[in-house]
């Protein structure tokens, strides 16, 4: 009885502790952020801000992640796509891979966001990453140096097939109709037509009846259009025009991936789900 009493009293006792902060060396606010951090130094912990299958434009810092943001060495973002997000602005030691930038064109505004899923777009910011990353740990800058090589020739490896596949599906001849415009970047570094975007840069902000009959007519007009669905999204619009046009061919990839997920994984998982 008396070790049964002892663990009783250490359960209850336990929930009158404060719970403290996980020490961590790198937080990442975005999924895909982590995925090019163990890149270049696969042996540190890092630790993603958003949770899986959370939805990254409502998204709100819990209590325990503010005090998180106190402990770790560096935080990596992309102000393009979580500047919105409270308690990340008086940050001491960051990286912004795509900082936010203010423009009158809101197409030239699409294009910054999401910068990770083109691999070019990542070739241009892993040098930045490797050092700061050399910064922080400098008895390892021969290795991350290595690592953004190998880095460097796997991101062009990954263009080249994207590139490939979507000549072989005619993907650029045919066009794509989107329920969100992650994947506007890429897209239009391939030189795919985007004939329309039903949600805005607002999540959850869906056109009316006008956008969708619009896109009907287009899929009217041009029935090889592929739908673009996102896993992270809702895809009732895109829905309710396969439904009124049922030999449209929807496709949903996934443009945030998981924490413990690489970025070439990510990469190669859409490039597979584009595939018939």
């Amino acid at each position: 009885m008396r070790p049964l009493f002892y663990s009783l009293m250490l359960i209850l006792l336990s929930f009158n502790m404060p719970i403290l902060a996980k020490a961590t060396d790198i937080i990442t606010t975005l999924p895909p952020l982590a995925g090019l951090v163990h890149w270049l130094k696969p042996d540190i912990q890092v630790t993603c801000l958003l949770p899986a299958n959370a939805d990254p434009h409502h998204f709100q810092l819990s209590p325990r992640q503010i005090e998180s943001l106190q402990t770790n060495k560096l935080l990596v973002r992309s102000s393009q796509d979580d500047g919105h997000w409270a308690s990340l602005q008086n940050q001491a030691y960051v990286v912004d891979l795509w900082p936010r930038t203010e423009h009158n064109d809101a197409h030239k505004q699409t294009i910054a966001k999401h910068a990770w899923l083109n691999p070019h777009a990542v070739q241009a910011v892993l040098p930045k990453l490797a050092k700061q990353l050399e910064l922080i740990y400098p008895n390892d800058k021969q290795a991350i140096q290595s690592n953004l090589k190998l880095a460097l020739s796997e991101s062009e490896r990954i263009w080249q097939a994207w590139q490939h596949t979507i000549q072989s599906t005619a993907l650029n001849t045919n066009g794509v109709i989107m329920q969100h415009p992650s994947w506007s970047n890429l897209f239009q570094a391939l030189n795919i037509p985007i004939f329309n975007s039903l949600e805005s840069e607002q999540h959850g902000h869906e056109h009316g009846p006008r956008k969708l009959e619009s896109a009907l007519r287009q899929l009217q007009k041009h029935p090889n259009i592929r739908l673009i669905a996102d896993s992270n999204h809702s895809n009732r619009a895109l829905q309710w025009l396969q439904k009124h046009h049922t030999s449209s061919t929807m496709i949903t990839l996934d443009a945030l991936g998981s924490c413990g997920e690489s970025w070439s994984h990510l990469m190669q998982r859409n490039l597979d789900a584009l595939q018939p």
